[in-house]
């Protein structure tokens, strides 16, 4: 329990540390977010209404939700890339907090968005940051995740960030037993790794 909460402190420490420079390999390279078309599904899905990020890195997919009409709340647990996507979005609302801590009213938001940041919760502490997603997402709500493809959970070695990895079925399994519907999943390739997507409705 102790080893995964140091492992869980590790991984934001590393993106407070290096929040500036990640953003920059990671999120300027390319004038749009790098999820367009997944935004754009999940437009379709939810024209209009208050939206929660949850873990909004460097503001990138904020300046993009934004812009297509969202009342936008963005979260995340690292205050360093906060500070970036702030000075990026500078009259948007960001609060510093993890997922598991979200204390937002029950259904206040009509949808939510998570990219690659579940990925950094131990697989046995999912489902909790899957409810409390559920708690405040109202019924009939819709949302986007993506993660990494692959197997089992580890430390990365050269940053000491905590990853865990799924199957497309494995993470759809533990959707439905947190009360999410599924309505459409794909896979997509990265630089580097296979993304993993899903959207979801909350039941």
């Amino acid at each position: 329990m102790r080893d995964k909460v140091d492992k869980i402190k590790h991984t934001i420490d590393y993106y407070d540390r290096e929040a500036k420079n990640w953003s920059l390999a990671h999120c300027h390279k390319q004038s749009d977010t790098f999820w367009r078309g997944e935004m754009e599904k999940l437009h379709k899905l939810l024209p209009h209404g208050k939206i929660l990020e949850i873990g909004s890195g460097s503001g990138k997919d904020a300046t993009a939700l934004i812009s297509l009409g969202y009342d936008y709340i963005g979260t995340d647990a690292s205050e360093g890339l906060l500070k970036v996507a702030k000075k990026a979005n500078p009259t948007a609302k960001f609060i510093p907090i993890a997922v598991h801590d979200l204390d937002f009213k029950n259904s206040e938001f009509d949808g939510f968005w998570s990219v690659a940041t579940l990925l950094h919760i131990p697989k046995d502490k999912i489902d909790g940051a899957l409810k409390q997603i559920k708690k405040v997402v109202r019924s009939g709500g819709i949302g986007f995740i993506s993660l990494k493809a692959g197997a089992g959970e580890r430390t990365d070695p050269d940053t000491g960030r905590w990853f865990a990895y799924y199957s497309l079925e494995e993470f759809h399994a533990v959707l439905e037993r947190n009360g999410f519907e599924v309505i459409e999943e794909a896979t997509r390739k990265g630089d580097k790794d296979w993304w993993l997507e899903y959207w979801v409705k909350t039941l």
